[in-house]
């Protein structure tokens, strides 16, 4: 038995059941769970692709479409505490599948929907989908992972996210040039009808046998702890708030970039076609990657490695987000690509939130405790597209290259202000609990 100490209050220890499920079988359900969650980034990402025949088939404006990738945002981020309460009580099987449906119906609707209010609907249906998958996945690996294996299995978690970036890159471009908008989006909802299934049909919340009861007990779990007492355990927690601060940051900048604003700044501001522009996109997608393994393999489960991490990379993007609003004129490539790869590195660092927010939590909250950290990133994202969007519009009469410099100020603004709250959490963490300080690294 291995007990490890929550970071942000050194004196409760929760202690963490070395889990006996056999490894591969544990990897096996994982993978299903994870495939769920490719898709879901899938269909998040297909609208920034598809921005163009988007605004051509809604017959609307870039400005306009930015409202439905918004409202996706939206619909995710308020569905956060819930899919986190739901995860704990209902189990991720069920919920998992359920949200891929969800998914698949929306991808549906958005497939034969011709006015802006289909599309809508559509977008809802998929942020509804989307906002249960990531947190029910992570759940899913606290029952069947140790807790020193959890934090890379939520680093390739986000790896496996980013691939699904990958197929609404150029994939996703080649399909709808060839199958056309309908062909396209109606294919994405049948396969993940399938997965939906497949889902339900081959997942299990936890290991069976006399080791579930084994594990439940050494967690310390309490399923009759009611909702309201849990939410408080979880944000009492000043591992939670720095988590929260860190997902605000990387997570926030990098979904705005490549959910929707990265293609129409790339072609109207940057003078780029669209093949070109989604390869930019792709390459952003790859520092996501990138990031996701490295904070697996070097940083996650490290926490004063993980603190120091997450600061110097967060002050790192704030430094990105200067050049590319006080660079005058087009960004030379070179240039454009250390950028892309810093905002697309801090995405897939983000998955550093839970392996913290999992730390400074009891196991039995983990589902409620993953759903916290993850509102940060997209509240984040959602003030991020309805600001660049409103500016957009105002700026309608400006060049491009200065209408987006202008409209990507509030990026800037949010950036330096969860940077700074982290900082803050981070030495009132240390000034509460001295102790922490002597955390490995």
């Amino acid at each position: 038995m291995r007990a490890t100490i929550d970071q942000s209050n050194p004196s409760e220890t929760t202690p963490r059941a070395e889990f006996p499920a056999p490894l591969r079988r544990a990897w096996f359900v994982w993978s299903v769970a994870a495939a769920c969650y490719f898709v879901a980034l899938f269909h998040r990402s297909s609208l920034a692709v598809a921005a163009d025949a988007a605004t051509e088939r809604f017959s609307t404006s870039p400005a306009t479409l930015s409202v439905l990738s918004a409202l996706q945002l939206a619909v995710y981020l308020a569905l956060q505490i819930p899919a986190g309460v739901l995860a704990d009580r209902i189990g991720p099987r069920r919920m998992i599948t359920a949200a891929t449906l969800a998914l698949a119906v929306g991808s549906a609707v958005f497939a034969v929907s011709a006015s802006l209010l289909g599309g809508l609907a559509g977008r809802a249906l998929i942020g509804f989908g989307d906002a249960f998958l990531f947190t029910n996945v992570l759940r899913l690996a606290a029952h069947w992972f140790s807790a020193d294996r959890f934090g890379r299995v939520a680093a390739v978690t986000g790896l496996v996210g980013g691939i699904g970036q990958l197929a609404a890159t150029a994939p996703l471009g080649t399909s709808l040039r060839l199958f056309g908008w309908v062909g396209t989006f109606s294919g994405a909802a049948a396969l993940t009808a399938v997965l939906a299934l497949s889902a339900w049909t081959m997942l299990r919340d936890r290991p069976e046998g006399p080791a579930e009861h084994e594990a439940a007990e050494t967690t310390g779990a309490a399923p009759r702890e009611g909702v309201s007492e849990s939410l408080k355990a979880v944000v009492a927690r000043g591992g939670t708030w720095h988590s929260f601060w860190v997902h605000f940051v990387m997570m926030g900048q990098f979904v705005a970039v490549t959910v929707l604003w990265g293609p129409p700044w790339l072609i109207e501001a940057q003078g780029y076609d669209s093949a070109a522009a989604s390869s930019w996109v792709l390459l952003c997608v790859g520092g996501f990657l990138a990031g996701s393994w490295l904070c697996g393999q070097y940083v996650a489960g490290r926490p004063h490695r993980r603190q120091r991490f997450a600061l110097g990379l967060s002050t790192a993007v704030a430094l990105a987000w200067v050049v590319m609003i006080g660079w005058p004129g087009a960004l030379p490539p070179a240039l454009l690509t250390v950028l892309l790869l810093i905002i697309g590195v801090a995405g897939g660092s983000a998955m550093l939130a839970f392996d913290g927010v999992r730390a400074a939590n009891a196991t039995h909250r983990s589902g409620l405790a993953v759903g916290t950290a993850n509102m940060g990133g997209f509240t984040a994202a959602v003030l991020i597209q309805l600001a660049v969007g409103g500016i957009l519009r105002l700026a309608a009469e400006m060049p491009a290259g200065p209408s987006y410099r202008l409209a990507y100020l509030p990026v800037l603004v949010l950036v330096v202000i969860g940077t700074l709250a982290q900082l803050r959490q981070r030495r009132l963490m240390r000034r509460e609990h001295p102790a922490a300080r002597a955390t490995a690294r």
